[in-house]
């Protein structure tokens, strides 16, 4: 398969190595497409009224209640209620379960290797590092959760 490139108007990468289709089970894929979603400046402002919603429909429960709901119900509520951009509508639709995977990618001129690529060469650049703010609970029976902020480090096994 050729190389996949992908240009946006922030934004150059490329599959440098490895490049075949992988499929991915549905779990996988929804918890791929809620992170996005999250992470998307334009969708922000659709998570806050959609949040609002689930808790106004539902007053009595407490918080840890109406972040697993709108967990749960955000993907198929944001898929009816966006018609705005395409970005929007191109998120809306969701995530297809065979993907394009690669063992190296380039993202602006930094390089990524899976951790089996990268163990070939002299120096490794597999180690990846992520600093993640999420709302926590401290017990099971906390309701009344924090954001909080953890570094998570790990290693590329796939891309």
């Amino acid at each position: 398969m050729n190389k996949l490139i992908k240009a946006s108007q922030n934004c150059f990468s490329i599959c440098l190595r490895g490049v075949h289709i992988v499929s991915k089970s549905r779990l996988e894929v929804l918890k791929a497409h809620l992170y996005i979603l999250n992470n998307t400046d334009e969708v922000i402002p659709y998570i806050g009224a959609h949040k609002a919603i689930v808790k106004e429909n539902n007053p009595r429960q407490v918080e840890k209640w109406v972040l697993m709901e709108y967990n749960r119900t955000f993907m198929p509520w944001f898929k009816e209620e966006v018609l705005a951009s395409e970005t929007l509508t191109w998120l809306a639709a969701g995530l297809k379960f065979d993907v394009i995977s690669c063992k190296a990618y380039e993202v602006n001129n930094c390089i990524f290797y899976t951790k089996s690529m990268d163990e070939k060469s002299i120096v490794q650049n597999f180690g990846v590092t992520l600093k993640a703010g999420s709302m926590q609970f401290s017990t099971s029976k906390d309701t009344n959760p924090v954001l909080g902020s953890m570094a998570y480090y790990g290693f590329i096994e796939e891309i």
